[in-house]
């Protein structure tokens, strides 16, 4: 029986090692788990901006449309304040979804959200917008299509 009580009193002495072992081993699954939720989450994030920026790259031709033709029209009857409200309508859905305007008016040229198509002289300081000449908005505050502008190339000398 001495034999046995050694190998009872063996056990009795490893398992605090062995709780320890087991404890650190299940903090360190629970942590990786936490970091694998966190990445799943980031991950199913971006897909979603990436489908909303595919579908709203869609729609914004048909919001420049929409544009276009209020601004040819001369008429202001029924047909085209009904043509007001579906735009009115469509504009505040994209803004109900995180989508912005980028502001030209009265702004310096920056390359990350303004594309230049053109360079003209004027009274105005170097780099200032001129004119935009198609809207560029914004999707969770990232450039979806950047504002196409004229600019100025300052007086001529």
């Amino acid at each position: 029986m001495g034999k046995d009580k050694k190998k009872c009193e063996e056990k009795n002495e490893n398992k605090p090692d062995q709780l320890q072992e087991t404890t650190e081993l299940l903090q360190r699954t629970q942590a990786n788990f936490e970091n694998f939720r966190k990445q799943t989450e980031k991950r199913m994030e971006e897909i979603r901006d990436m489908t909303s920026r595919g579908v709203i790259l869609q729609i914004l031709p048909v919001l420049d449309n929409f544009e276009l033709a209020l601004k040819s029209t001369d008429q202001k009857g029924d047909f085209v304040s009904g043509v007001e409200l579906i735009y009115a309508q469509l504009f505040t859905v994209l803004e109900n979804n995180d989508i912005k305007i980028i502001e030209t008016e009265d702004r310096m040229f920056d390359p990350h959200y303004h594309e230049a198509l053109m360079k003209v002289e004027s009274d105005l300081p170097e780099n200032t917008i001129i004119e935009e000449l198609q809207k560029g908005y914004l999707l969770h505050d990232k450039v979806v299509r950047h504002a196409r502008v004229k600019i100025s190339a300052g007086k001529k000398e």
